[in-house]
């Protein structure tokens, strides 16, 4: 499995763990050092604090990439940023919502072959104020108030994208808020407070057991 990384700050996580404990080796790609682009057999592309469509070597090498492997049909997960390029990589427009969900929220999970063992509302961790039109030929499998297109899928499952983060441990979650915590000086109604934040970590262990379940699925 390869994991492209974008920001020191947003790393593997549960991911990680879910990989220790399936005997599943990875590899990091630092994509903001520029190391060059690599995918074994499985792919996840991770968030980070820049967007799909800024004027970016990596980025346009990232999409560039994406863009061959999903039409190669290579297994491909992107969560946040990643969600973007894949959709970007899709054909799809990637753009600034306007609005801000940051801190735990609820999502309604849609029905696919992928996220039949899912509870039909899940609380997840978001950090995220761009938006994606749904790419052709994709089915959405996660929704809520803040942004509609909270997660797709290709109807065979190989590509999901995830705007929300399954991976996030109290670890990830620390390290994100004290890096970009700034992100929170937002006027949304779909950002919580610092507190309510650091009260949500008892929704992990239920959000990393959903992320468990639909990796299990995607490598079927």
């Amino acid at each position: 499995m390869t994991i492209w990384q974008h920001v020191p700050f947003e790393n593997e996580a549960a991911i990680g763990d879910w990989a220790r404990m399936r005997g599943i080796s990875y590899k990091v790609i630092r994509c903001w050092e520029n190391e060059p682009l690599e995918a074994d057999d499985l792919l996840i592309v991770l968030g980070g604090s820049m967007s799909a469509y800024d004027d970016l070597d990596f980025i346009h090498n990232e999409i560039e990439f994406l863009q061959q492997r999903i039409n190669e049909g290579g297994k491909t997960f992107g969560i946040c940023l990643g969600a973007q390029l894949i959709a970007s990589a899709m054909g799809a427009s990637v753009y600034p919502s306007h609005t801000r969900e940051a801190g735990w929220r609820d999502i309604k999970i849609l029905p696919h072959p992928l996220t039949e063992s899912l509870e039909p509302i899940q609380t997840v961790f978001h950090w995220h104020g761009d938006t994606f039109d749904l790419p052709q030929g994709t089915i959405r499998i996660a929704s809520n108030d803040a942004f509609e297109n909270q997660a797709f899928a290709t109807p065979n499952g190989d590509i999901i994208a995830t705007q929300f983060h399954f991976e996030t441990t109290k670890e990830s979650m620390n390290g994100l808020l004290n890096a970009d915590g700034d992100y929170l000086d937002f006027d949304s109604p779909y950002i919580s407070d610092i507190d309510t934040i650091y009260a949500g970590t008892c929704h992990i262990q239920n959000t990393n057991l959903a992320l468990f379940q639909l990796l299990d699925k995607w490598i079927e």
